[in-house]
């Protein structure tokens, strides 16, 4: 194989690729070549100058259809300008000039004699055994910001109440920035791009009151259907070690803290049934992103997870984590060197003991509760434990230490003598300081993100960009509707945004007159038409519905469309009549109600208004009957925000607050069905009670689609996996726990219907996925290209539409692998692995984690492992491009820490500029002993290998033609192998292949050198 090889989407016919794709396999087919030089691991930057997160700017977001325009913004210090050309008729990013790099953000410097400093140990002093309980409980907010968790701290020693929000963004009642979720940002693989992030959430969350942000997740996304992969940085230790320290230094420099999850094992299966998990796995795979959060972002607290599990190796027996001493003490306080503390999420505490095993702050549980915890840590009280109180001090020494270093105290309670040499700005008698959010800030980070999370699947002849001389068809439910951020756990955005489709900026980019929209599958509905209601059966019975309100009171609407004015908050209306159905079809019935309530706080903060109907209580009752029978309503697009819902007043503090949204999916015959609905809303309803009574005709409404495929030059279907959001629960979201997600099948028909039209009149077809995870595409062979956009946040709309158009060059990669079918997975025919297995002298099953380190590509890529040989649809690392990216000139040398250091050159051979992600694989160490396993399949001694392992990446900004040399430090760390029997990392010594790549299964160069 010669020294330099092309790849990209636009590869000359000579060098296909999907030649390069199938026809290097693994590193044994590669060439040998040389050398290196070295550079640092948290931030492995070129020696040439780094580039960093494409970055747009708000101005003429609505027109960007110049002939050249020179844009410009500023995120975090951090700039980038882009020039637009036209060519052809396709808008091109064209001549990207980057600014020079800014030094990335880092947190606060920890103390050499944390977490016992002069002004920790004084505070401690002072403190009597129920003030102690109040830092480390959980708390009831006087004055709620609609935040996670709440501290009361001690205001007399200038100890002061303390808030903890959710992420992804700040979750709390007034607004902040929805940005793309991590998976998506993930995909960038750009260390800078999360360190952006990280700063712009640190400075919302300072805004708008709070403390310390849950949040980034470090869990691993070792299930493919685990409705939590959306909020990982994917299947990968290494990636999400170096995102997750990176993200974290931007959160922490704000003087936000962070608070990394979870610690550990927290990766989609049971909970309550314990996992077993080999040593060697835990600490190269699962635990690495703490370790990383720890040492190299020097994150502030950790919190442990809801999982019971064993390290076979190291521990006798399963214990959940937050009761799990070897877990929280010996290897994250001891052997990661955590200064701060650890936090249970919320109901996982199990026992008052778990302080002595080294949880040091409880929330949703009352085992640190004042009248469990305080007997035992009094002097005076008969029940006093040494143990106890010894460790209660040390957790409110851990918890007090993080809030000095972060300038949280009230120096004026402190005694001077006493007073940290850290400048302190809190202040025991504010709650809230009345800012707010930089809105125009976080949306333009919001946006860069999300350009820079699209990958690029599949582009067939070039399907992509399209052009803007061309008429298009834009069809699918999330066309027309933004699938921001889902779930519970994430800033919701500002409605403006967020209600920024990608139909919009797609009629943005070419003008109405070449735009159709034809959804086919519709989540918002047409209002019921006034002439398909009856009052009554009778054929000259007066259209529309009869109201009946709780008074007995009656009138007739002839529609339902959400405008009313005399619905009275408290009020209960029902609706009954017929539905006059002239088509046979397949009918969502629709019912969309205002979102929020009005908690008659009226403090500084949010003026009251909560964004949901309450935290844990379902929303304002809606029911619906058709022909007498009861239906059971569902959210037909659960990962939509409300606000991104159209229609509807501002809440009295000036937030849209937006819909909910609650249907059935029917099939009606011609004729009349009786309906009935009702709507109860509360008293405290945040706006003007209203009703919407919407119908969706799946039948003719794809028939329109498929009209419009027909009739317009380019379509591109718009579909989402419909991920639930964030979900606590027992496993995957599958019946197996080995199954993909998979579309819909009213989502997978109109894409073969539609793009079947499209072809048959000449046209192509473009699908945009929206996805939390890795999901089943049966459909992909027959559309051009396919653009995996994940859930884009509040910019995701126009994000989408100038990838889709060119203005901006895909450069995203997939953080983890898209298998084939549900066969070609690590868990199929591994029960084990999954639902678990009772084995031997088990007294319950448990689940075997017996992949070990084969997590994700590294399975695909060793032949021992995936012994029937699977191909991954799509592999980890792969991610197309507008241009085309040669890699040259890999060189090796061993560093002086015991690592390596890696050059290449990487040019753009291409005509358009654009962005890669070279990324360096090492292959099997011949030195290390082999791996022995226990009866359960666990690895309990020598070592397991991956075939090829990621040990760097860079993200790389290229002009048209230009070249730059990199030189990529590969850490100590990533060579060595945790030894189980030892308990300590051992260097994988002798010949080793490096093999740099485009993807886990497009390794283009390699090179022989002998680690020691």
């Amino acid at each position: 194989m010669t020294d330099e090889k092309i790849r990209g989407s636009l590869a000359p016919a000579s060098v296909p690729v999907l030649v390069l794709r199938t026809a290097v396999k693994t590193p044994k087919m590669l060439a040998s070549g040389s050398e290196t030089t070295r550079e640092s691991w948290i931030n492995p930057v070129m020696v040439s100058e780094r580039t960093t997160v494409n970055q747009i700017s708000n101005q003429g977001r609505r027109d960007r259809r110049v002939a050249k325009t020179a844009l410009s913004m500023c995120a975090g210090g951090v700039g980038i300008a882009l020039v637009l050309s036209m060519a052809s008729g396709t808008l091109v990013a064209a001549a990207a000039q980057p600014t020079p790099a800014t030094t990335p953000r880092v947190s606060p410097a920890t103390a050499s004699d944390a977490p016992f400093t002069k002004t920790v140990s004084y505070l401690l002093s002072q403190m009597t055994p129920g003030e102690e309980v109040a830092v480390v409980e959980h708390g009831v907010d006087p004055d709620n910001h609609g935040q996670a968790g709440y501290l009361a701290g001690v205001p007399r020693l200038g100890v002061p109440a303390i808030r903890h929000a959710d992420a992804l963004g700040i979750n709390v009642y007034a607004d902040g920035t929805a940005f793309p979720t991590r998976l998506g940002l993930a995909s960038s693989f750009d260390r800078n791009a999360y360190n952006v992030l990280g700063e712009e959430v640190g400075k919302q969350g300072r805004a708008l009151g709070v403390d310390l942000v849950y949040g980034p997740q470090v869990d691993m996304a070792r299930y493919p259907s685990w409705s939590r992969n959306l909020t990982t940085n994917g299947e990968d230790a290494f990636v999400s070690s170096q995102f997750s320290a990176a993200e974290i230094n931007g959160i922490q420099s704000t003087g936000l803290m962070s608070q990394v999850k979870h610690v550990s094992f927290y990766n989609g299966q049971d909970r309550d049934t314990p996992s077993l998990i080999g040593s060697q796995a835990a600490h190269e795979i699962y635990l690495a992103p703490a370790q990383s959060a720890i040492q190299q972002g020097g994150v502030s607290s950790v919190m442990c997870s809801y999982a019971i599990f064993q390290i076979v190796g190291e521990q006798s027996a399963p214990q959940y984590a937050c009761s799990n001493s070897n877990l929280l003490t010996n290897i994250v306080k001891n052997q990661f060197q955590l200064k701060g503390f650890i936090t249970s999420d919320y109901t996982a505490s199990k026992a008052t003991s778990d302080v002595l095993a080294g949880m040091d702050n409880e929330f949703a549980s009352s085992n640190l509760s004042a009248s469990k915890l305080v007997p035992l840590i009094d002097l005076t009280s008969s029940s006093f434990s040494a143990p106890y109180a010894a460790a209660t001090a040390n957790a409110v020494a851990r918890m007090l230490y993080e809030y000095e270093r972060f300038g949280l105290l009230d120096n004026s309670k402190i005694p001077t003598a006493h007073e940290s040499a850290v400048p302190q700005h809190g202040d025991v008698t504010s709650t809230y300081n009345g800012t707010s959010v930089d809105k125009q800030s976080g949306d333009n980070v919001a946006l860069a993100l999300a350009e820079e999370s699209g990958v690029l699947l599949k582009n067939d002849k070039d399907a992509l960009p399209l052009s803007t001389n061309k008429t298009v068809a834009v069809v699918g439910p999330t066309s027309t509707l933004l699938p921001a951020s889902p779930g519970g756990e994430r800033a919701r955005g500002f409605g403006d945004q967020v209600q920024y489709t990608p139909l919009k900026a797609v009629t943005a980019q070419v003008g109405s007159a070449n735009v159709t929209s034809a959804p086919g599958v519709d989540w918002i509905g047409d209002t019921v038409p006034t002439a398909n209601l009856r009052v009554t059966k009778d054929a000259n019975a007066l259209p529309g519905l009869t109201r009946a309100s709780a008074d007995g009171s009656t009138t007739v609407d002839s529609t339902i469309d959400g405008q009313q004015t005399t619905l009275a908050k408290g009020g209960q209306y029902t609706w009954t009549g017929y539905l006059n159905v002239t088509t046979a079809d397949t009918y969502g019935l629709l019912l969309q109600r205002p979102y929020g309530i009005n908690t008659g706080n009226k403090s500084a903060y949010n003026g009251g208004i909560q964004q949901e109907p309450s935290r844990n209580a379902p929303p304002e009752p809606l029911s619906l009957s058709v022909d007498d029978a009861a239906q059971t309503i569902v959210n037909p697009g659960g990962n939509i925000l409300p606000n991104a819902f159209p229609g509807g007043e501002r809440a009295s503090n000036n937030q849209y607050l937006g819909k909910q949204n609650l249907g059935v999916s029917l099939e009606l015959s011609v004729g009349l069905h009786k309906i009935s609905f009702t709507y109860k809303p509360t008293l405290t309803t945040a706006t003007a009670p209203t009703v919407r009574f919407a119908w969706a005709p799946l039948a003719q409404n794809t028939a329109k689609a498929v009209a419009a495929a027909k009739t317009n030059d380019e379509t591109v279907i718009f579909v989402d996996d419909s991920t639930p959001g964030i979900t606590q629960g027992a496993g995957p979201n599958s019946s197996t726990s080995a199954a993909l997600r998979n579309l819909n099948k009213t989502q997978v028909e109109l894409i073969n219907t539609v793009s079947a039209a499209a072809h048959a009149a000449g046209h192509k077809a473009v699908v945009v996925l929206n996805s939390g995870t890795a999901v089943a595409m049966p459909w992909v062979n027959n559309v051009d290209a396919v653009l995996e956009m994940w859930y884009p946040g509040e910019r995701g709309g126009e994000a989408t539409s100038n990838l889709l158009y060119g203005l901006v060059n895909p450069s995203g990669k997939l953080p983890m692998t898209f298998p084939k079918n549900d066969d070609s997975t690590p868990f199929s025919s591994n029960l084990e692995r999954t639902t678990g297995t009772q084995t031997g002298t088990e007294t319950r099953p448990s689940i075997k984690w017996t992949d070990g380190v084969d997590v994700g590509y590294r399975w695909y890529t060793d032949p021992t492992a995936n012994v029937n040989g699977y191909e991954p649809l799509y592999p980890f690392g792969f991610g197309l491009s507008y241009t085309t990216f040669r890699y040259s000139g890999l060189r090796v040398k061993n560093a002086k820490d015991g690592g390596l250091d890696v050059t290449f050159t990487v040019k753009n051979t291409g005509e358009k500029d654009g962005a890669d992600s070279p990324q360096v694989y090492i292959g099997a160490s011949p030195d290390l002993a082999v791996p022995t396993y226990d009866a359960n399949g666990i690895v309990t001694g020598g070592f397991q290998q991956s075939a090829q392992k990621l040990v760097q990446f860079d993200h790389i900004q290229l002009a048209t033609g230009q070249s730059k040399t990199a030189t990529l430090h590969v850490d100590r760390q990533q060579v060595s192998a945790w030894d189980t029997i030892g308990q300590k990392w051992v260097i994988g010594s002798g010949d080793r292949m490096i093999s740099l790549g485009a993807s886990s299964e497009e390794l283009v160069l390699s090179v022989t050198r002998k680690v020691r």
